[in-house]
């Protein structure tokens, strides 16, 4: 089986006409969520917080979060910027982590005049489908005017050599071929017992990697894309469309179908 290693940077638009919540929700590259419309109430660790127009908010990989999305005048409108975390780390080579005073508790931060001009400029670059090289630079910019605030920390400290992390960018490249432990070990070079005994020792599995990868990524699909859901479903590993829907709605608690018609006006 040939795939990518390393998933790409990618562009998010979610619209939604609707209140509606979400549970268990882990993206699966870090991202930063900017609301244009509505707002968006965080939930983790049984504290919560809530995200207005005038914030971004910085999600790292790794965290399972609620989520409640709620329209303003009948709508909701986010954008998101999901970044690979080997992008991370060479901003991380290049401009080395600084604290600055005490750490704010949370993952919203206010938006400023120069973050707002960045992420226009990444937002046009990658609608154009500009080089990896200019959206790389582009995206430097932006994770500079983040890089000031205390919470970065938490966005940018995302180790690429986790096996956890290999593994989900595996699985991430193509979340509906048929995978097994054997042939994801045989693609990090090792074996399938060796590759069950690190993930073990980082608190995971390769099933619920795998369960993690296919529901996450059909989430983002059914959020974001027209395609029927059982499009989606198969897309993502699920040949039998109710089966689907069965682990979607134990994963999130909601169905895909209500899901989709909070994205219908």
């Amino acid at each position: 089986m040939q795939v990518e290693t390393f998933p790409r940077m990618k562009f998010q638009e979610i619209r939604m006409f609707e209140a509606h919540e979400l549970h268990r929700v882990n993206l699966l590259m870090p991202a930063l969520c900017r609301i244009r419309h509505g707002k968006k109430v965080l939930s983790w660790e049984k504290r919560s917080e809530i995200a207005s127009t005038n914030q971004i908010i910085l999600f790292p990989h790794g965290y399972e979060f609620g989520i409640t999305n709620y329209p303003d005048a009948g709508l909701y409108l986010a954008e998101i910027f999901y970044l690979p975390a080997e992008l991370l780390q060479r901003f991380r080579q290049y401009y080395p982590f600084i604290p600055q005073g005490e750490k704010k508790p949370g993952f919203c931060i206010q938006q400023s005049d120069e973050l707002i001009f960045c992420w226009e400029q990444l937002k046009t670059a990658t609608s154009l489908k500009m080089s990896a090289q200019l959206l790389d630079h582009f995206a430097m910019g932006l994770l500079l005017t983040l890089s000031k605030n205390n919470i970065s920390h938490l966005f940018l400290a995302h180790s690429q050599d986790s096996q956890v992390h290999r593994c989900q960018s595996l699985l991430l490249a193509n979340p509906g071929a048929p995978w097994t432990i054997q042939e994801v070990s045989r693609l990090l070079f090792m074996s399938a017992s060796t590759l069950r005994r690190r993930l073990a020792a980082e608190g995971s599995s390769f099933q619920n990697l795998l369960d993690d990868v296919r529901l996450n990524n059909a989430l983002e699909a059914i959020q974001s894309t027209l395609k029927p859901i059982s499009v989606v479903a198969s897309e993502n590993g699920y040949m039998c469309p109710s089966r689907f829907t069965a682990r979607f709605k134990k994963r999130f608690l909601i169905t895909p179908r209500a899901l989709r018609r909070a994205a219908k006006q």
